[in-house]
Formats: structure tokens, sequence, C-alpha cells
């Protein structure tokens, strides 16, 4: 497997996000589809990516060869991805959840995202 970089990994998604735009929109939208990736996918872009990484489906550079497919020799961190999944799932249903909702949920995901990563 070919270790890969998530810093560039995230700046082609952004990129390809951006041309996705612009396409439909127009030059004039480019700046602001880049912008709002970064803003808004971003972190949660990087998320799946550790993810992956702890599960031993992909090895990306900046999450250290210490962390690559540990989920499978701690079952502690299984539970957490599958919890973190379920949080997702929450953020990304169809109904808005409340602010106060959003920001436990946030600041939950932030607390298992530490602790796939040593």
């Amino acid at each position: 497997m070919q270790p890969q970089s998530l810093y560039r990994a995230a700046w082609q998604t952004a990129q390809a996000h951006r041309d996705e735009v612009v396409s439909r929109l127009g030059q004039a939208h480019g700046e602001a589809a880049r912008a709002e990736w970064n803003q808004r996918r971003f972190w949660f872009f990087a998320l799946d990516r550790v993810v992956e990484h702890v599960q031993g489906e992909q090895f990306w550079l900046e999450c250290g060869r210490r962390n690559f497919a540990r989920a499978g020799q701690r079952p502690r961190l299984q539970e957490a991805i599958v919890e973190l999944k379920q949080l997702r799932a929450r953020l990304g249903g169809e109904t808005l959840p409340a602010f106060r909702e959003k920001e436990e949920v946030v600041a939950r995901i932030a607390e298992l995202a530490n602790q796939l990563l040593d």
C-alpha cells in the first residue's frame, strides 16, 4: 500500500469540488466554492481519512505509523469508530439538529477522533 498525504488528497478533493461548482455556476464562484469546502467539509474529510488509517484501509502519512491498523488490535477503537459513524449520520440527516445538540455531537466527534490517534 502506497502511503499518501492527507493534505494533498484534501487539496485535490477541494479542487474537484471547486471545478464541479465552476462547471455549473461559472468561474466567478470558484474561490467561494474552495473556501466553502475548506470551512465546512475539510474536518469531516480528514476524519474519514483517520478512520481509514486506523482500520488499515489506507496509510495516511499525517496519521503516523503507530496508528495504522490499530482498530483490529483494540476493540474500544472499533467501538469508537461505530459511535463516530452514528454521530456523523445524525449530523447528515434530513432534519437540522438544534444548535446545542450540534455542538454536543461535534464535541463528541472530536473526543472520538482524538481517541483514534494516539
